[in-house]
Parts: C-alpha cells; sequence; structure tokens
C-alpha cells in the first residue's frame, strides 16, 4: 500500500532497497520514539521488501510499513539505517532530517544540528536495542522479535566479521523476552533469502544494492546472500547483462556484484569489465577467472569490499 503523507509527525524511513534490518529498525523505532523521546511517529519504507523480510514479519505477524509515496507538511524525518546520500528515498527533503540511526560510515550532510546515534555494531537494530537497554525502558515482545531479526540478518547469524560481542550479548538479552528457537528461525531467513522462486534478474541486482561516492567516483555495490550460489551462477549470464546496462544507465564509474556464499562464508565479486577487474585486482589481489574473482572469508560489503574500495578511490 502507498500512501501520501501529510502530518506533522516523525517519519522513520530506512534505506532504498531495504533489507530487513533497515525495515524492523523503522517498525521498532516507533515504540523507540514513544518510550525513549516521548514522541509519536510513524513508520515507512523506501521499497519493496525482500523475500527473508516477508518470511520475518510473516512469523512474527507484524504488517510492513507503508511504502512512503510523498511527504508534505510540516515533517520531521528519522533516517534509520542509513545516512548516504544515494540511499536516500528521493521523497525526503535533507532539511527535515532531524535524527539518524545507522551503524554505517556517516557521510550525509545536514542545515542543522540534529540528533546522531551511531555506533560500530553489527546491525542499526542492535543500536536500537541499546537504547532500550541503556535507559532501562522494556521492549515489546514483538519488537523483540524484530531486532532479534535485524541482528541475525545483518550479521548473518553472528558469523560476519561485522559482528561484535556487543551483538552476542543483545541477542541473548533480547531472546528472554522474544523466546525464539533462534537456530530454526535463522534457517527459515537464509532459506527465504536464497529461495529465487518468483525473483526477477532486476531484483537479484538491485534487491540488497548500494550506490556510494568514493573520491571522485560513483560506484555501486549489488548483494546477493544465498545457501546456494549456484542457483545464482547459473543466471550469471544475464546477471552481467543488466549489470552493463545499469552501470551505463546511472553514469557509474564502477558496478560490481557479490554473490555472498552464507554457508560457505566466501563471495564470488562479479566484474563487468576491465575498469572493475583492474580495481579489483589492485585492491582484493585475487585470481580472476571467468570475469569472476573469488574472495575466501569476504562476506560484508559494509566492512571488507566499501572501506577498501574507498581508500583505492580516494588516492
Amino acid at each position: 500500500m502507498i500512501q501520501k503523507i501529510i502530518m506533522n509527525k516523525i517519519a522513520i524511513i530506512g534505506h532504498k532497497n531495504p533489507d530487513t534490518d533497515s525495515i524492523v529498525s523503522a517498525l521498532v523505532g516507533v515504540e523507540l520514539f514513544a518510550k525513549v523521546f516521548g514522541e509519536e511517529s510513524l513508520a515507512y519504507r523506501a521499497g519493496e521488501l525482500n523475500n527473508e523480510t516477508k518470511f520475518v514479519l510473516k512469523e512474527i505477524g507484524v504488517q510492513p510499513p507503508l511504502l512512503m509515496e510523498t511527504l508534505t507538511g510540516d515533517v520531521s524525518v528519522a533516517l534509520v539505517d542509513h545516512n548516504e546520500a544515494g540511499q536516500i528515498s528521493d521523497q525526503i527533503d535533507c532539511s527535515k532530517i532531524d535524527y539518524i540511526i545507522d551503524h554505517h560510515k556517516l557521510s550525509v550532510k545536514t542545515e542543522k544540528p540534529i540528533f546522531c546515534a551511531a555506533q560500530f555494531i553489527g546491525s542499526t537494530a542492535s543500536l536500537i536495542a541499546k537504547m532500550f537497554f541503556e535507559k532501562n525502558i522494556a521492549i515489546s515482545e514483538s519488537s523483540c522479535k524484530l531486532l532479534l531479526a535485524g541482528i541475525l540478518s545483518d550479521t548473518l547469524n553472528l558469523t560476519s566479521p561485522t559482528t561484535t560481542q556487543e551483538d552476542k550479548e543483545l541477542v541473548v538479552k533480547l531472546n528472554e523476552v522474544a523466546k525464539l528457537e533462534i537456530e530454526g528461525f535463522v534457517a527459515g531467513m537464509f532459506a527465504a533469502k536464497s529461495n529465487l522462486e518468483g525473483i526477477s534478474i532486476e531484483d537479484i541486482i538491485t534487491m540488497d544494492y548500494k550506490a556510494y561516492e568514493m573520491g571522485d567516483k560513483n560506484v555501486g555495490v549489488g548483494t546477493w546472500e544465498t545457501t546456494s550460489p549456484q542457483s545464482v551462477n547459473e543466471k550469471k549470464d544475464a546477471i552481467f547483462e543488466r549489470l552493463i546496462e545499469k552501470k551505463v544507465a546511472e553514469k557509474l564509474d564502477s558496478l560490481f556484484f557479490m554473490v555472498v556464499d552464507i554457508i560457505g562464508q566466501n563471495c564470488q565479486l562479479y566484474l563487468i569489465g576491465e575498469d572493475e577487474e583492474k580495481l579489483a585486482k589492485s585492491v582484493f589481489g585475487g585470481e580472476i577467472e571467468n570475469k569472476v574473482m573469488v574472495l575466501p572469508g569476504v562476506v560484508s560489503r559494509k566492512k571488507q569490499i566499501v572501506p577498501q574500495l574507498t581508500e583505492e578511490l580516494n588516492k
């Protein structure tokens, strides 16, 4: 459902191409703003849900945030799980941003002082949970379940190198209320994430895609996390063709695509052209075979791909 928003409440919204952490952070953000800030708010999303998020919301019995179409009126915006300009909904006037709650590097420029909570931690859901616990404020059972889903998704069940000790402790503490059978729940999440039934080539490329400014270059990095990388590789030719079209259409300097093997804990980095091959060789040093570079132990775009590319392109 799409809603035109005319209000004087806080609009909480995650990034374009939303993932599970982005969606649950917006949903639980409503409870956070009510209990911690004493403010009335509404949760929105900046794109369609992926299969993992659909599974999570169905299992927990929670409706998704409304899809934002336009923002008018005296609106205050809270960004969750992002702050980079290219990831902000096109409907948002950045002068309306009054809050940022995120676990990524800071890059957005604001026209005024704002509230900003940012920390090196595995997920935005983790940060939101901490904000409750630090104030000694109880979290509802459904919100505990949502926050658990966000943490477990973004940290690949606490196996990603972005995982911190705090994430592990927060999972235990949240599950005292949520009482999820975590291994079964995570297995269901990852099975849904890996399911390509009804998923188009465009969906594979864009469902977890982010654009970045790296030095004076514009770089796109897409990710598909799966327990069955072969199912993606079977569509490699079509994926390459669409990636090349996307690079031209969006006037990108480089475009990379990661097929992340959740079980094998590695990624296959698709390299669509000479620029990408040269940059990947310089940064990661791996061997390239059939325009693919296999990177053992690399599963995190945020920690293991984007910073390294940014450093190289800032030279």
